[in-house]
Formats: structure tokens, C-alpha cells, sequence
């Protein structure tokens, strides 16, 4: 069976979000190396899902801080921003 863009991008979110690439393949009647050699062309889902995890702590952090150490910690960000721009 060929799959559709719209079904590998609906693959690659619920893979994102949990999913085993198994069990997607399964479901859409496809083999799932197929499913997989798709999702080489991108980011992994796996690593999407840590980033968000990573990106959910950070800006917890950042909430607990006062206004002044979110002001330092703002500029050292666009500092690390402009240098990886150059």
C-alpha cells in the first residue's frame, strides 16, 4: 500500500508524541521500515520529544527566577543567539 504525505506527517506527530513507529505502521497497513526511512528525512521523532521535554523544564526554570535574573538570563541568551548567527 503507498502512503500519503498527510499520512506520514499524521504518523511522524502521533511518533512525536509517543506512539511506537510499529504499532503507526501496523495501523496504516504499511511495513514498518517504511515508515521509518520517511522519518530519516527529518528529525526523529524521538528527539523532537526530548527537545520539547527539555524546553518545558527551561522555561519552568525561567519562571521561578526574579525579574533580574530573567533580564541576565534573557541577554545571555541572545549573546549564545548572536554568536551561533555569525
Amino acid at each position: 500500500m503507498k502512503i500519503t504525505v498527510f499520512q506520514i506527517e499524521e504518523a511522524y506527530y502521533r511518533a512525536v508524541w509517543g506512539e511506537s513507529v510499529r504499532s503507526l505502521a501496523r495501523g496504516l497497513g504499511v511495513d514498518e521500515s517504511t515508515l521509518r526511512q520517511h522519518f530519516r528525512k527529518g528529525t526523529p521523532p524521538r528527539h523532537i520529544r526530548e527537545l520539547a521535554w527539555k524546553y518545558f523544564h527551561a522555561e519552568q526554570a525561567r519562571g521561578r527566577l526574579d525579574e533580574e535574573q530573567r533580564r541576565i538570563c534573557d541577554a545571555m541568551v541572545d549573546k549564545v543567539l548572536a554568536v551561533r548567527a555569525i
